[in-house]
């Protein structure tokens, strides 16, 4: 904001601060892999069957880091993970577990379509992982310009209660 921005749109808990701030939608997030990684290096059952594996880690989200992934609601049951990848871009991340090089957890956003056509499927589904949310951010003290609040409306409402990502999942 400082840099004159009008709104950011975060994921994740926002800190405390003088900013405004919409939740726009829900984050899910999902742990999944190819068929052949699955085959060839089975299917964990548990969170601690994630040792056994090569996990892709993501290396921006605080909670849910390069060397540990967080499950429960508000990621308070920390598993710590190991892999030979790391990268800062889900996109990068989910090339690599299409591809048969691992297990990645990310949000349902980036990994959405991969799940329905079946190029990576998802694991441990009876564990729930972190789910943080989508935000506007907004500076406060002063009217947002009507063009901002607008956009604000439009995504709040794209995205809905169940956002378009997350159906058929």
């Amino acid at each position: 904001m400082e840099e004159g921005w009008d709104l950011a749109i975060r994921i994740g808990r926002l800190k405390d601060s003088s900013l405004v701030a919409r939740r726009l939608a829900a984050c899910r997030t999902i742990i999944c892999a190819s068929p052949a990684y699955l085959k060839q290096h089975g299917i964990p059952q548990t969170v601690d069957d994630l040792a056994q594996h090569n996990c892709l880690g993501y290396t921006l989200p605080s909670v849910i880091g390069a060397n540990r992934w967080a499950f429960g609601i508000d990621g308070d049951i920390v598993v710590p993970i190991q892999g030979n990848l790391r990268a800062n871009n889900g996109d990068a991340l989910l090339a690599a577990a299409v591809a048969g090089q691992g297990l990645i957890y990310q949000p349902t956003f980036i990994v959405g379509d991969s799940l329905r056509e079946g190029s990576l499927v998802p694991v441990l589904s009876n564990y729930p992982t972190y789910e943080p949310a989508i935000h506007a951010v907004l500076p406060s003290g002063r009217q947002a310009p009507a063009k901002v609040r607008a956009f604000v409306a439009f995504l709040a409402e794209r995205f809905g209660p169940e956002p378009e990502w997350d159906r058929d999942l």
